[in-house]
Parts: C-alpha cells; sequence; structure tokens
C-alpha cells in the first residue's frame, strides 16, 4: 500500500509542474504536443518513483 501511494504522490506532482509549465506556455502564446508532454510526464514519474524505491531499499539494507 505504502508503493502505490507513494507512486500516486509522483504522479501527481508530475502533473501539477506539467500543469503549470503548459498555463505558462500558452499564456505566451506556444502550443505543446499533448503525445511529447504525455510520454515525457510518464516516463519523467516512472524514473522518479524508481529512485525514491531504490533510495529506500538502499537504506532499508544499511540498517
Amino acid at each position: 500500500m505504502k508503493k502505490l501511494l507513494k507512486g500516486a504522490a509522483v504522479t501527481v506532482v508530475v502533473m501539477v509542474v506539467l500543469i503549470v509549465i503548459n498555463m505558462i506556455c500558452n499564456m505566451n502564446g506556444h502550443e505543446l504536443d499533448s503525445v511529447s508532454t504525455g510520454v515525457v510526464a510518464s516516463v519523467g514519474a516512472m524514473l522518479i518513483y524508481g529512485g525514491l524505491d531504490k533510495n529506500e531499499k538502499n537504506k532499508d539494507n544499511q540498517e
């Protein structure tokens, strides 16, 4: 359950950051491609979650 909540939290943070970036770009007249933005969001979330999970495993092994 802890991993599910951590994954959900990472996804929410990545989506909020992308929404802010998208709003800034739209106010300045730049249109972002939704396909590439979606790919970047999903890959970024997976990398962040993988890093957090790896750090947690390292802490557990040191104790």
